[in-house]
């Protein structure tokens, strides 16, 4: 039957009469329960939206829910497919019968069981969307516009009662971070009125007041700081602005040493300060760690005698150089900044330019800590080139763990360049008066020992005709002319080892067939030439050098290697001449039981001087050698080592 509004106004009477009183929760519950009873439903509700929004896929939080005389659980649902998202967006939501028809989605109705269902939504004072107010049945509703007069007049109240829980929410937790993060705060922040009076205090240690953080509230700041600092602090807070800081440092005693701190004052509402109370000992002290760190640092920059700089790979430019850039490159440090990355353009040697690319694939292979060092040639600012040894490091890197910049210093070794230089100039002038005086001492074994021997010979022979000599002294005749024969061939050889006359007469090919026949005879190693019989006579001088160093491969082989072959190869190109000597042995032995292939052979085995008569052409000599054998490079540009033709 039809509710006239005067029935209306006696159940809303009724309604309000059960929640005026209440308040919060307690409002919420009364209000779903009495419109059950006063509008003869099996439920009421009040959903809230969780995030605000009437659109989407939103969770609907029914967080009062009355039916069956009890007070239901909570219960969450997503509000797509529902009669509520239809009465959030349009401010009604009204199905007397079947409503689950409507809504299949919705499976919560099917669960309860609801034949008719109205809903109203509650907005905030801006409009915006809070949730719904509903009622609904197991039978079909009847009167459904009273029932809607009475869910209206009700939204209202339950709007306002939620925005106000929300506020107080809202208010409630960000008290809760404000503090938690104020306790979490290594500070000690302090809430003072006008007079230094301490009303809130606020500390995660606040051993450093001497006090508990619970006892110092209603304290004067003087009781709790000291004199000096509450004196500092509030004559510099007597006329500041609302929002305006003050920063006060003071020290107090502390064993001797003192303790330093940082008070940060603003003022705030009508008459209350909040101070923040920072200890800065630490930070004061790794300060002047630092500066005493920076200083000692400068001052190993100043009394280097070396370049100290740090040189950055990505700008390539040097991002700091000491003043003894002056006494190397004649550059100052603000000159060699100003260059920018045109230093390396301006002042290294062409040639140790292009050597950058593989510098930097080297760099990127080091690892930190690892030191390496270059020689290059710089150009003075005076023009000289000048000879310079440089150690560095990795610095640092990028984050893809590239190498960034690099650490390092400088020296000046071109004094050191010139000796070695003139030493290797000394030790050329001795190996050509070495090869000179052996010139000379075969040519006076072969000219005059030779030759004495052989007029010997000669008088032994006469001597053996004209005297009729037997028994013992026919003997010692024979003998002594047998020794004198014998003498003539060790001199003869001997003569041709100190200098083969073949060298002179048929060049190195032919020199190196008759050293061969009589190394094979005396070693009975099998040796085997391989090329070379095409490149012609070349210099006296390097031929004579690549028949010593071939000479010198061969005795290594005897003396060391065991090996009972070896094979000369001989390549002449446009660009230069190469001589290979290879054995199958046990190859040199290494400094300290070493077994490496390149470096760190044995001293003794005459490698220096090999590499020191090559180095008189621009040539080089390369040894590789190991359990498998050894091979002994030497190559020569042939632009310094140009053939000769025949007379």
């Amino acid at each position: 039957m039809a509710i006239n509004n005067r029935e209306i106004d006696e159940l809303l009477r009724t309604i309000a009469a059960g929640v005026v009183p209440a308040t919060g929760d307690a409002f919420f519950r009364l209000l779903v329960q009495q419109l059950c009873k006063a509008l003869n439903t099996d439920f009421a509700c009040i959903s809230e939206l969780q995030d605000a929004r009437a659109n989407g896929s939103d969770t609907v939080r029914a967080f009062a829910f009355y039916g069956n005389d009890t007070f239901l659980d909570e219960v969450e649902y997503e509000l797509a497919g529902t009669p509520c998202q239809e009465a959030l967006a349009a401010g009604r939501s009204s199905y007397p019968k079947s409503v689950q028809s409507f809504f299949p989605e919705d499976r919560y109705l099917v669960q309860i069981g609801v034949e008719g269902y109205l809903g109203v939504a509650l907005k905030s004072s801006s409009g915006e969307p809070l949730g719904t107010l509903s009622v609904m049945s197991r039978a079909p509703m009847e009167n459904t516009s009273s029932m809607e007069i009475i869910l209206s007049i009700f939204a209202s109240r339950v709007s306002s009662e939620l925005e106000r829980r929300r506020a107080e929410q809202a208010l409630r937790e960000s008290e809760s971070r404000t503090t938690a993060i104020l306790n979490a705060l290594p500070e000690v922040i302090l809430v003072l009125d006008k007079k230094g009076v301490v009303q809130n205090a606020y500390a995660k240690d606040s051993s450093e007041l001497k006090l508990t953080r619970d006892s110092i509230p209603g304290r004067s700041l003087d009781a709790v700081l000291g004199p000096e600092p509450t004196s500092a602090i509030l004559g510099a807070c007597a006329n500041l602005q609302p929002g305006e800081l003050s920063v006060i440092e003071y020290s107090l005693p502390d064993a001797g040493q003192p303790r330093f701190y940082e008070a940060r004052t603003v003022t705030f509402g009508d008459d209350k300060l909040l101070t923040v109370i920072r200890n800065t000992t630490q930070a004061r002290r790794a300060e002047a760690e630092l500066q005493e760190s920076q200083r000692f640092a400068q001052r190993i920059a100043e009394t280097s005698p070396n370049v100290l700089f740090l040189y950055d790979l990505i700008e390539r430019r040097n991002v700091y150089t000491n003043e003894r850039s002056v006494d190397v490159i004649g550059y100052t440090p603000q000159e060699v900044e100003a260059m920018g990355e045109n230093f390396l353009r301006l002042c290294m040697h062409p040639e140790d330019i292009a050597s950058l690319p593989a510098l930097g694939k080297e760099y990127s292979s080091r690892r930190d800590g690892e030191v390496f060092e270059h020689v290059f040639r710089m150009r003075h600012k005076n023009g000289e080139w000048r000879w310079v040894q440089r150690t560095a490091t990795v610095f640092s890197r990028t984050p893809e763990g590239l190498p960034r910049q690099v650490l390092g210093s400088v020296a000046d070794i071109t004094d050191l360049k010139n000796a070695e230089r003139e030493l290797q100039d000394l030790s050329g002038r001795l190996l050509n008066v070495q090869d000179e005086e052996r010139r000379r001492i075969a040519r006076e074994l072969h000219d005059v020992t030779g030759q004495n021997l052989t007029a010997i010979g000669l008088n032994l022979a006469v001597l053996e005709k004209t005297t009729n000599l037997d028994g013992p002294a026919r003997e010692i005749l024979l003998e002594c002319q047998k020794l004198c024969e014998e003498s003539k061939q060790e001199i003869r050889t001997l003569s041709f080892l100190l200098h083969p006359p073949m060298l002179d007469q048929f060049g190195l090919i032919g020199a190196l067939e008759w050293y061969i026949t009589g190394f094979k005879q005396r070693t009975r190693i099998n040796v085997t030439i391989d090329g070379g019989h095409d490149i012609g006579r070349l210099p006296a001088e390097l031929e004579n050098d690549l028949f010593r160093v071939i000479q010198e491969a061969l005795t290594n082989i005897v003396r060391y290697s065991g090996s009972e072959t070896a094979t000369i190869r001989i390549l002449k190109t446009d660009a230069n001449i190469t001589v290979k000597v290879e054995d199958r042995g046990k190859g040199l032995p290494a400094i300290g039981g070493l077994t490496e292939g390149r470096e760190r052979l044995a001293a003794g085995v005459g490698i220096p001087g090999m590499r020191e008569r090559l180095r008189q052409h621009g040539g080089l000599l390369d040894v590789r050698s190991g359990p498998e054998g050894t091979t002994i490079t030497a190559v020569v540009p042939f632009s310094k080592a140009k053939t000769l033709r025949p007379a």
